[in-house]
């Protein structure tokens, strides 16, 4: 069974964000939404090499839901899950890790692969 080793998954709401996430620390993130089962599903991996809690609010501005679930008939990205990374090197080996783990293009929004820092 495939692994995040993120803390979460909390609510994809911007005060949320603010509270569990430190400013200006970089590291990884994934958005999903819970199932009926009571289960993370990731459906988009992300990276910040400057401020974690800035890219997690930006990506969920994008895929958070509203029209873009509506267009592309998936399901509501309303949670979150996240780690702190070092330096800019682990966190993109972190992202290529979960990129493919979790079905790259052909299973998350993601359209293209991680590019390096």
């Amino acid at each position: 069974m495939a692994r995040l080793d993120m803390e979460g998954p909390f609510k994809l709401k911007d005060v949320v964000i603010d509270r569990e996430v430190s400013a200006d620390l970089i590291g990884n993130y994934a958005l999903g939404f819970m199932n009926k089962k009571g289960k993370f599903v990731v459906k988009f991996i992300g990276r910040s090499d400057d401020s974690l809690r800035d890219g997690i609010k930006a990506a969920g501005k994008k895929y958070g839901g509203g029209l873009f679930s509506r267009l592309f008939g998936h399901d509501t990205l309303d949670k979150f899950k996240f780690s702190f990374a070092t330096d800019v090197e682990t966190a993109y080996r972190v992202e290529c890790r979960l990129f493919e783990t979790f079905g790259g293009t052909a299973k998350l929004l993601n359209r293209q692969k991680p590019t390096a820092p």
